[in-house]
C-alpha cells in the first residue's frame, strides 16, 4: 500500500496527501461528505458582504458630500457591512470626482473673471 492518496484532483493530478492509516486514500477523498462539510464552512467565512437593506445614495455634489460618503464607507466595513474592495473603489472614483470638481471650479473662476474684463473693457 502506497503512503500516497491515490485519488485526483480536479486538474487531474495525483494527490501528494499522505493516506489514512488503513485506506488508500487521504483525509479529505476518503471522507466526501466532511471534505464538502470543511469547504462550505471556509466558504461560508469568505463569503462577500451582503447589505440586508438596499440604500440609495444621492450623487455627492461637493467635495464634503464625498468626504461624508467616504466616512460612512469606512465605518461600514469596520462593522462588516460593505465588503472592502467596494469600499476601495468607491474612494478610486471618488479621487476622479474631486478632481472633476476642482476643473469645474476653475472654469467657474476663469469664466467670471472673463465676464468681469469684458463688463470692465465696455465701460472703458
Amino acid at each position: 500500500m502506497s503512503d500516497k492518496c491515490n485519488a485526483r484532483t480536479k486538474l487531474g493530478n495525483k494527490c501528494r496527501a499522505p493516506t489514512v492509516v488503513g485506506t488508500q486514500f487521504c483525509a479529505f477523498h476518503g471522507d466526501l461528505e466532511r471534505a464538502a462539510e470543511l469547504g462550505r464552512m471556509g466558504g461560508r467565512k469568505n463569503r462577500h458582504y451582503l447589505d440586508p437593506e438596499p440604500i440609495t445614495i444621492a450623487p455627492p455634489s461637493t467635495p464634503e458630500d464625498i468626504k461624508n460618503v467616504l466616512a460612512q464607507a469606512m465605518v461600514d466595513v469596520r462593522a462588516k457591512r460593505l465588503d472592502p474592495r467596494t469600499a476601495s473603489t468607491l474612494a478610486y472614483m471618488s479621487g476622479f470626482l474631486l478632481k472633476s470638481f476642482e476643473s469645474t471650479d476653475v472654469q467657474q473662476r476663469l469664466a467670471r473673471l472673463e465676464d468681469a474684463s469684458r463688463a470692465k473693457a465696455d465701460k472703458s
